[in-house]
């Protein structure tokens, strides 16, 4: 008896947990560095031993939208709402995947209240409200701080460009930049924004201003091309295009904007600079060739509501480009 109770004694302790700490750091590394598989690796066994853990979810939610995992990051989100409902960046989060998903309405949904939490966060530190001057008059807002989800108010402002309250999504945009001055997304939004408003002399300063901050910030060069555009500037607009594509791409890209402006003689020229700037055959600028050779010929036999038709089915189908544009320059 003694022996077999010596015996059960000695048995070996059971194998110790992972490091959360190490595991943690890892987790984080690898996310810095891109590895997203595996900081989502480290991450869920993060959450495996630390079951419910807002910010391991959190985490995992963001990696998920970043690799295009949309449900799966939705779930990750709703999941940290469910432990903290008040958690403004799961918030914020689960609004801009809806919004990559084109579910506006629930895009709008969290980002109002997002905002809503923030500036009531804002106002119990510091009841003095800041006034933030729209272009056709006043809207009351508490200046934003370093803890504001500043993705969340240019979200925002997006979606009211979306419905075309301009002056509403510049005051928005001009209120991230009162916190982040040299914020080029902010920037290049507000630049865009005066473009659809039609105020192409602010849309240029603007625009300008994100290409410096950031001179690779390809959309902000894209979308000075087209303030040049649509201001006739076709050799200013080339120069901004070639910054993020060909010469060839950029002829082509051009005359496919200005085919959507309805300037067709301007189209024309530039899909032929495209074909004689390319080393290989360029199919996309040989069809948009004849694509707006045929609309000038409609345009000589019939009436111009059907040309204005089949610009404005080109406009929606914006399959001429070379490179992929989005006619949302946000």
């Amino acid at each position: 008896m003694l022996l077999v109770l010596s015996g059960c004694q000695s048995a070996p302790p059971p194998p110790p947990g992972p490091n959360l700490a190490q595991l943690e750091q890892q987790a984080i590394s690898a996310q810095r560095m891109g590895q997203h598989r595996a900081a989502l690796r480290h991450y869920l066994e993060l959450l495996e031993a630390d079951p419910g853990n807002v910010r391991y979810l959190y985490q995992i939610g963001q990696i998920q939208a970043q690799n295009g995992e949309h449900e799966h990051a939705i779930r990750a989100f709703h999941d940290v709402l469910k432990a903290q409902p008040d958690h403004i960046d799961a918030m914020t989060a689960l609004a801009l995947v809806h919004l990559a998903m084109g579910d506006n309405i629930q895009a709008r949904t969290y980002l109002d209240k997002a905002i809503r939490l923030d500036q009531k966060r804002l106002y119990a530190e510091d009841p003095a409200i800041q006034v933030q001057i729209g272009e056709e008059g006043t809207q009351p807002w508490h200046a934003l701080d370093d803890n504001s989800p500043l993705r969340a108010y240019q979200a925002l402002g997006i979606l009211r460009d979306l419905d075309s309250d301009f002056d509403g999504a510049q005051a928005l945009y001009r209120l991230v930049l009162t916190q982040a001055p040299v914020n080029a997304k902010a920037l290049n939004n507000l630049g865009y924004s005066y473009y659809l408003a039609g105020d192409l002399i602010r849309a240029e300063m603007y625009l300008r201003q994100a290409t410096q901050r950031q001179p690779d910030f390809q959309r902000a060069w894209t979308n000075l091309g087209l303030v040049y555009v649509r201001n006739g500037q076709s050799e200013r607009a080339f120069q901004a295009f070639r910054r993020v594509m060909s010469e060839a791409d950029a002829y082509n890209d051009i005359g496919y904007f200005a085919m959507l402006e309805g300037k067709l003689d301007d189209a024309e020229h530039l899909f032929m600079k495209a074909i004689d700037a390319s080393p290989i055959y360029f199919a996309k600028a040989q069809d948009n060739l004849r694509s707006v050779q045929q609309l000038k010929l409609s345009s000589n036999l019939a009436d111009s509501r059907e040309v204005q038709e089949a610009i404005y089915k080109a406009r929606m189908q914006s399959g001429g480009f070379a490179q992929p544009h989005s006619l949302s320059g946000h």
